[in-house]
């Protein structure tokens, strides 16, 4: 398998998760909320690809999301939109899963892999959706893999596999060992929800 053709299934999930919603997604939009599904993803015990996302000028970027999502379009899994009042891409394109798309997505879930990416992503959407879809990069922008990592240039690989450079990861699991230590824990969903408003929290410190 090769990365490109793993990113067609964090693809058709982000446009599935999106589409409950009523919600098309621009290519810096569904960039980013593939994002935050590589940084949630050992929360889920899943990896994301190792070559996966870079800094870059807006933000963490992945060209194989781009070509997965491409190839999709090509394929009639995903429609691609013009328009040019829309916010999320730089006023030009919008993807969005075709009926196509949502059979794929109904077929695979009954593969455990699958269906914990989309769990994982229909619980990131939740958030999302609460905060706004036209906000998901001013969110990303916010992560703290990110922050650390966009100051030495463009092209730096953000390693999301790993708590020693998973730094929101490193926080989330700061949060569940305190909570351990008091004989509790925390489900995965309350888990995310730590996590962005973490994520808020960073946000109200940056416009300060």
């Amino acid at each position: 398998m090769t990365n490109t053709t793993g990113r067609y299934k964090d693809v058709l999930i982000a446009l599935a998760v999106a589409h409950k919603y009523g919600e098309s997604l621009g290519r810096l939009q569904l960039q980013k909320f593939i994002y935050l599904g590589d940084i949630l993803s050992l929360l889920w015990e899943m990896f994301s690809p190792t070559n996966g996302y870079e800094t870059y000028k807006r933000g963490p970027y992945d060209r194989k999301v781009q070509n997965a999502v491409d190839v999709l379009a090509f394929r009639g899994a995903v429609s691609i939109a013009t328009n040019k009042n829309y916010v999320g891409s730089n006023g030009v394109v919008s993807y969005s899963i075709t009926p196509i798309g949502m059979k794929i997505v109904t077929r695979m879930e009954s593969e455990t892999p699958f269906l914990k990416a989309l769990q994982m992503y229909n619980v990131i959407g939740v958030h999302i959706n609460q905060r706004g879809w036209q906000n998901l990069r001013k969110i990303v922008y916010s992560e703290a893999t990110y922050i650390s990592n966009k100051g030495a240039g463009y092209g730096v690989p953000l390693k999301t596999n790993s708590l020693l450079s998973n730094l929101s990861a490193q926080i989330i699991w700061g949060f569940e060992q305190m909570v351990r230590n008091k004989e509790t824990s925390l489900s995965k969903e309350n888990l995310v929800s730590i996590f962005f408003r973490v994520l808020d929290n960073s946000q109200q410190l940056t416009s300060n």
